[in-house]
């Protein structure tokens, strides 16, 4: 795990400070330990900002192998214009509720911007199963623990 997060670590800085978005994308296939809990915010670089939470559906629901789910962390401030995500993580799951965590620096946050963390679930041939009820508005803070609502798409 710390591996994994030093490499995470040095792809994000690798990139230019005014890169428009991140993606990143978790392998497909689990590590023999999956981690049950949130990393320790002690592995978060200096004046980073942490936001996790779980993804829930109105019930549990076990999901169809190679199913995806995707959390993105846009920029809502203009209502109809497109959102322009900032960062986008990626990472397979068997069921919901399922765990999710984003780091990211606030450097790259505008204080006039307003920004929100949405998530998406796919099922395995890319249809989208469940989506965001609302888009729920970042919350300020360093370690920020919020919970994703989805229902599903009909």
């Amino acid at each position: 795990m710390k591996r994994r997060t030093i490499l995470l670590l040095a792809t994000l800085l690798a990139t230019p400070a005014l890169a428009q978005g991140i993606t990143i994308t978790r392998p497909s296939t689990p590590p023999a330990t999956t981690p049950t809990a949130v990393p320790a915010l002690t592995d978060v670089p200096a004046g980073w900002r942490v936001v996790s939470g779980r993804i829930r559906a109105p019930q549990a629901v076990r999901l169809p192998a190679g199913s995806t789910v995707t959390v993105r962390l846009e920029d809502i401030t203009r209502l109809n214009a497109p959102r322009t995500a900032l960062l986008t993580i990626s990472f397979p799951a068997s069921r919901l509720s399922t765990p999710y965590q984003l780091q990211f620096n606030p450097v790259r946050l505008d204080s006039r911007r307003v920004y929100a963390v949405t998530a998406r679930v796919y099922g395995p041939q890319g249809r989208l199963l469940y989506r965001s009820a609302a888009a729920q508005e970042l919350p300020p803070g360093r370690n920020v623990v919020m919970d994703l609502r989805v229902v599903p798409v009909r």
